[in-house]
């Protein structure tokens, strides 16, 4: 995938397959435009694409996470950044052009990132997440867990979290059928049979080498 200044963010990719995207404008609080909303889609899609990508770790700079849509009116040059996606006409004058940039430039965004945005104590009370760290810790933290993750089989797991997905909008019978047919695929992945292997042998289990050979 592509890595550097884009409008509004910047994209790093450490080993083992970590993609980092820092939202780098805290003076407006990262504040969301409709080119970076376009951008971030981009590259999202890419980093899904990426065989080399594993993980993606998002984060803000600065104070906020991201304050949301950016309504100061005042847009950054952005001199130095790449751009993902070409520039499209403003169209919120209306009321239909307000429908359509929410279902073309922010729909989009939320669907890529899947979830409402929820304080970090009731995200833990829900069962959204299993740790809040301080925020001197957070992003240790962060690329730990991403680390444990891009280890992990990836195969299994990118079918584990469409698994969960679909559930959300099955009938019990629909989502039982859905777990079995991708149960289906993970149980003859050569990296069941290397779990099998590692677990017998008491060692580390080498995941992912099908991938890492294309």
């Amino acid at each position: 995938m592509q890595t550097g200044t884009f409008r509004g963010f910047e994209v790093a990719v450490h080993d083992p397959g970590i993609a980092v995207v820092t939202m780098n404008q805290p003076e407006r609080l990262n504040g969301m435009t409709q080119s970076m909303k376009r951008d971030l889609v981009e590259t999202f899609a890419q980093a899904q694409m990426d065989d080399g990508v594993r993980v993606l770790v998002i984060t803000g700079s600065g104070r906020a996470f991201s304050a949301g849509d950016d309504i100061s009116g005042h847009r950054p040059a952005d001199v130095d950044a790449q751009r993902l996606a070409p520039d499209i006409p403003g169209g919120h004058g209306d009321p239909i052009g307000t429908y359509e940039g929410l279902r073309w430039l922010s729909q989009p965004l939320n669907v890529a990132m899947r979830s409402r945005i929820v304080p970090a104590e009731e995200a833990l009370a829900l069962g959204l997440v299993h740790e809040v760290a301080a925020p001197d810790d957070l992003m240790g933290r962060a690329m730990a867990l991403a680390r444990e993750l891009a280890e992990g089989p990836q195969v299994a797991m990118r079918l584990l979290k469409r698994t969960i997905y679909n559930a959300g909008e099955m009938t019990f019978a629909q989502a039982l059928d859905d777990i079995a047919a991708k149960t289906a695929i993970s149980d003859h992945h050569p990296d069941a049979r290397e779990g099998i292997a590692a677990f017998r042998e008491k060692r580390a289990p080498r995941f992912n080498a099908p991938r890492e050979r294309r």
